[in-house]
């Protein structure tokens, strides 16, 4: 069986690496076409995953994202000619018009509510054979070819069948993970979907950093260049050790969907502050279903700022409690990875057969 991967985002990297892992294992051959943006490219390299780097990412103007799209989509067109794939799987506005150009099924993943990102699910859905979501997104209902699954996207990688945190991590830069200690992140807001978006800004990440610093260390994670005031803050680790840091947190505060995710399912406290909450449904399942994160808008930055402090002074059973909420979440969802095995070795099997899902099964139909 052999998989084609477009992966334009680290976290992408990570939603599907403990997959290509597997496909690799059971002798198969994976390739992921990875994208110069943050550290796609060196997390692939960390995890031994096989890339062929196509672009890089644009200025954030919308001529740049375009002109980029139309290459990156020539590119992935080459390389699934050279690849001859039995399926295409990403978050890519490019993988549904190559499958169909070469005849083989793609796999769209997203878990933003369509009217979130509406240029990359009017680009990349109607060409899809498969959108897979979230189940917190079935309402959008796209027919017989959505397919949903009872969980999120950082659970193919956060999940405790994947993931165990070393607390080591923590430690080799000084922290003891018993001790009250923060992660910050900020992001640039500059993809496509983000024209209009606001997150924390420059006086609120001061402002917020000023409480944190009162009761522990604060690590700040960024998007995009770091502002000097803010350098003695840097997370001083690689990114692929941030998870491992991230889990013993006391708290995360930041502007990032994604991490604010990754918290969540983690039981750390996550507080988020965009002009998104009240839009994303995983997020919202996350907090109002499970009570793992909160999220505030810039307008009501006050009123995270006035949660963060309630929490400060109650962290040990802040933590206790999401420990359980986390439990339940678990309980209640499913090993992504595993789903995602699963899903395309049937979408393999019921378009080339079953001979090609074998280890090591070369025929294509």
């Amino acid at each position: 069986m052999r998989l084609l991967f477009d992966l334009v985002h680290p976290a992408h990297v990570h939603l599907f690496r403990h997959l290509i892992a597997r496909v690799r294992a059971n002798g198969g051959r994976a390739l992921a076409l990875t994208r110069e943006k943050e550290v796609t490219v060196p997390l692939c390299r960390r995890y031994g995953i096989p890339q062929q780097v196509l672009s890089r990412a644009g200025g954030g103007s919308k001529a740049a994202g375009g002109w980029e799209l139309l290459r990156r989509t020539a590119g992935v067109l080459a390389a699934a000619a050279r690849f001859r794939p039995h399926a295409l799987l990403g978050t890519s506005m490019s993988i549904g018009l190559v499958g169909r150009l070469v005849g083989r099924p793609s796999l769209v993943f997203n878990e933003d509510d369509r009217n979130a990102v509406p240029l990359f699910a009017r680009l990349a859905y109607p060409s899809a054979t498969f959108v897979v979501t979230p189940e917190c997104l079935a309402h959008e209902a796209h027919g017989a070819r959505h397919l949903t699954y009872p969980g999120y996207h950082e659970l193919a990688y956060l999940h405790p069948a994947h993931f165990t945190p070393d607390p080591a991590v923590p430690r080799s830069v000084g922290i003891d993970p018993d001790d009250p200690f923060f992660i910050v992140r900020l992001v640039a807001l500059k993809a496509h979907h983000d024209a209009a978006a606001r997150g924390i800004g420059p006086d609120g990440a001061r402002r917020l950093v000023e409480t944190l610093a009162r009761r522990g260390r604060v690590l700040i994670t960024a998007e995009g260049a770091l502002r000097p005031e803010f350098e003695p803050y840097r997370f001083p680790l690689p990114p692929d050790k941030l998870h491992d840091v991230l889990a013993f947190a006391s708290m995360y505060v930041g502007d990032s969907q994604t991490m604010a995710a990754e918290a969540a399912v983690l039981g750390v406290p996550a507080l988020r502050c965009n002009t998104f909450v009240g839009r994303i449904s995983y997020l919202e399942e996350l907090e109002h279903r499970f009570g793992l994160t909160r999220g505030f808008t810039p307008d009501r930055f006050d009123d995270l700022l006035a949660l963060a402090e309630r929490w400060l002074g109650d962290l040990p059973n802040l933590r206790a409690t999401l420990a359980a909420r986390r439990g339940r979440m678990l309980a209640e969802c499913v090993d992504a990875t595993d789903w995602q095995w699963n899903a395309v070795r049937r979408v393999v099997a019921r378009r080339f057969g079953q001979a090609v899902v074998a280890a090591g099964g070369e025929r294509l139909g």
